[in-house]
Formats: structure tokens, sequence, C-alpha cells
């Protein structure tokens, strides 16, 4: 059998395995936003039942570890899973969500890449903006790392902190940044071996809701 071209390239992993799993808070009910501010928004009818359905497909897996951010909607989602199981969730502020209101269009089709760059006239700004966001999520999920070797764990939290520990990982730019969605009450999944080589098993798993989100994806963006 011929080998993969490129295993010289790859490190030497070994067990044991420590699987993070990158989880987004559920739908929050937004028409209380402006009476209770966006930390202590609760989950909407909707994100209650997604909630409910996450629980069920995290359930199928041994989860030893419960992390959350301080918002309430990460909460929340996570305590539909951690009552069922009897597990004590840690509250970590490093997770609460990253202010990132940025956001912009680029196109990414018969331009080259400097172009883009140049399409993008903040770009160095908002990259160097990037680079500490990704430095404060490589240093959180490295203490959770440490403490949780050989561990299933599963971290509540939001959106654009998800999309800086993935990028972390990949060292995307902010142009990798904006290119990627987060779904709410979606799975993301990190395995680390015992010296921290990182792989993203999966981005963006939706499999156990009943209704697909129909958000729309570039809601957020301006011109």
């Amino acid at each position: 059998m011929k080998k993969n071209p490129y295993y010289r390239l790859q490190p030497k992993t070994r067990e044991p395995y420590t699987t993070i799993y990158l989880i987004r808070h559920a739908n929050p009910n937004y028409s209380l936003e402006k009476k209770l501010g966006d930390r202590l928004m609760p989950l909407s009818p909707m994100g209650k039942k997604q909630a409910q359905e996450l629980a069920k497909a995290l359930s199928k897996i041994k989860i030893d570890s419960v992390y959350a951010s301080s918002f309430a909607r990460a909460q929340q989602t996570a305590a539909y899973f951690s009552n069922r199981h009897h597990l004590d969730v840690k509250i970590d502020e490093r997770l609460d969500e990253i202010d990132w209101k940025a956001w912009h269009r680029v196109k990414y089709f018969r331009t080259s890449e400097e172009r883009r760059r140049q399409s993008l006239a903040s770009y160095h700004q908002l990259d160097k903006q990037l680079d500490k966001m990704q430095t404060h999520t490589r240093r959180v999920l490295s203490d959770i790392f440490e403490n949780n070797k050989g561990k299933n764990v599963a971290i509540f939290c939001h959106g654009n902190i998800i999309k800086s520990f993935l990028t972390g990982v990949l060292d995307a730019d902010v142009l990798g940044f904006l290119s990627l969605e987060i779904y709410q009450a979606s799975i993301s999944q990190l395995v680390i071996d015992r010296d921290a080589y990182v792989k993203i098993a999966c981005i963006n798993d939706i499999k156990h809701l009943s209704q697909q989100p129909k958000e729309d994806l570039f809601i957020t963006l301006v011109d």
C-alpha cells in the first residue's frame, strides 16, 4: 500500500486524546434584549427546544466536564444537559462573547488574494484585533486542556469566540474569520493529543436539530 506523500510531515500523535466540544448557545429571546441587556437575555421558546435536542445528542457522548460563559443564554443551554447528568457547570468569563462589530462583505471569486485584501480597507487593523482574540482563546483552550487531559469536555459559549477558537487553530486571518459562520445550537469538535497537537474534527454539526437554522447568514454584514 502506497503511503500518503505527506506522512513524513505529520506529527506522531500519542494518547490519551482530549476531545473539546465547542457548542454555541441555542436561540435567545431577542425581544428581551433591550429590557434585560445582552448578558441576561434568556432563551426563546425555539431556543429551549433546541437546547433539549442538543442535550439529547450530547447524552450519546460521555461528557466529563462542562464549561459555560457567564452569559445567561450559554448557561441556560448548558443546564438542559448538565442537569440531566448531574454535572457541575464551570462558569468561565473568558468564554464570554467577543464584541466584533466590524462586519464586512468581501468578494472571493474572480479576484486575487491581494485584491481581496485591498477591498477590505481596514484589513490590517482588523487582523491585529483578530490576532489578540486568537491569542486569548488559545490560552483559554490551553488551560482547559491542561485541566482535562484525556477527557471529553463540553464548552457552551458563543459564535464569535468559537470562530476565534477555530481560526486560531487554523492560523487563519481576518478574511477566514469573516467567511466562517457558526450556527446556534451547533457542535464543533476539536481533538487534542497528549502533546497538544490539535485537529478540527467537525464544524457546525446541526443534525440533532429538528428545524434547520433559517437565519440570514449575511444579516450582520454592513456595506
